[in-house]
């Protein structure tokens, strides 16, 4: 390759790789190690340039060989045309194209698929150069029943990537795989909207959960919106609550089912600016949603409910480890109730505890889980008044 003993100004430089940079961005190519190596070349002293560029989707390769070039001496470095191969992977098949700088990846990737497809021989890819015109007529040409290969495969990668996203969020969120192949066969069907049925038994109590699936609006990604929960405490008395979900993240099962016993959990949860706070949540059994669903109380850190506060000094033999004080905290906060062991006097006493937001405090219960008085573990001072405090929310 020529050599070039002026090398660009820095300033220029920078100029020109940016501009280059965009040139690649606008065409579908963004991957960091390209953005590098073109960093690499721009300031470099030679006159003409390869870049080799590789992008793997499910099923198939693409190889992309970028050519530059200086068109003087001491001037900007300019993209001249990229060459193409598409390799169908686990076969023989592949096929090769050069493109003019107009013509983005998707459509050259659609030109590949289309060769790939037909299987044309090499005397019918003439012009070997294309354009985005002459691209964009190869592919209306004839043949309706072509299979775009590219676009399929593509599809069914991001197909993929959002069944492994939805399996992950119900596995996070204490469902586990129970509904994993009802799920994909739904996904596979394109069924605009679906639900799935769930069922748990916590502490000898039946849940049972229908799971809401939404398509988006084009119909490529699907999304886990909602499930509604039924605590089943007998054939007459059943309690029933919509829990919604963001992202993947929201109430779990097992939350789902403290709250609706009557307990709190602590969340992360998101203001309007996005912003993440924390907060406890504890259902509302005296007001309602228009749909009928209890309103949801919020206590943020505002409230002053601090449970390690509330805990401290009692003499609570968990809380002597620091690995014993993480799994209780982590287990109030999901709204378990946890047997604790008290040590006073020299005497071990067996108690289960649940955390009392609203109160500022925590509720007790004997071995048999009737509630007793929290003189036994609280003193009669440090017991908090009732009612609703600063940073309590509906």
């Amino acid at each position: 390759m020529d050599s070039i003993n002026n090398r660009p100004a820095s300033r220029d430089a920078g100029i020109n790789f940016y501009e280059l940079k965009t040139q690649l961005a606008d065409l579908g190519f963004v991957k960091p190690e390209l953005v590098d190596r073109l960093r690499e070349i721009v300031l470099s002293d030679r006159s003409q340039f390869s870049i080799q560029h590789r992008e793997i989707f499910e099923g198939l390769a693409l190889d992309s060989w970028f050519s530059l070039h200086r068109k003087d001496a001491d001037g900007p470095i300019v993209l001249d045309h990229y060459d193409t191969a598409l390799y169908q992977q686990g076969t023989m098949n592949i096929s090769y194209r050069a493109f003019e700088p107009d013509t983005s990846k998707e459509m050259a990737c659609q030109v590949l698929a289309k060769q790939l497809a037909q299987q044309l021989p090499e005397s019918m890819t003439i012009p070997w150069t294309l354009d985005k015109v002459s691209a964009v007529a190869y592919l209306t040409e004839n043949n309706p029943q072509q299979i775009d290969f590219f676009n399929q495969l593509n599809f069914n990668n991001m197909n993929t990537q959002n069944l492994d996203f939805l399996k992950k969020s119900l596995l996070n969120l204490g469902f586990g795989e129970q509904v994993n192949e009802a799920l994909e066969k739904n996904i596979n069907k394109k069924v605009p909207e679906f639900n799935l049925t769930a069922k748990h038994e916590f502490n000898q109590q039946k849940v049972d959960y229908n799971l809401h699936f939404k398509a988006g609006d084009n119909q490529d990604m699907y999304f886990f919106n909602k499930f509604d929960a039924t605590l089943n405490k007998g054939k007459e008395k059943e309690m029933n609550q919509t829990f919604y979900i963001n992202k993947g993240n929201g109430i779990t099962a097992k939350e789902a089912f403290n709250l609706m016993e009557g307990r709190a959990v602590h969340k992360q949860l998101f203001n309007k600016d996005n912003e993440k706070y924390q907060a406890w949540l504890q259902l509302d059994n005296d007001n309602l949603t228009q749909n009928g669903n209890k309103e949801i109380k919020r206590f943020s850190e505002n409230y002053g409910f601090k449970l390690e506060e509330v805990l401290a000094g009692k003499g609570i033999k968990e809380l002597n480890t620091p690995e014993g004080t993480e799994n209780l905290f982590r287990s109030l906060k999901k709204g378990n109730t946890q047997q604790i062991t008290v040590e006073r006097n020299g005497e071990e006493k067996k108690y289960f505890i649940a955390a009392s937001p609203q109160f500022k405090t925590v509720d007790l219960f004997d071995h048999q889980m009737k509630k007793i008085k929290r003189e036994e573990l609280l003193k009669p001072e440090q017991k908090q008044t009732t009612g609703k405090k600063q940073g309590e929310q509906h």
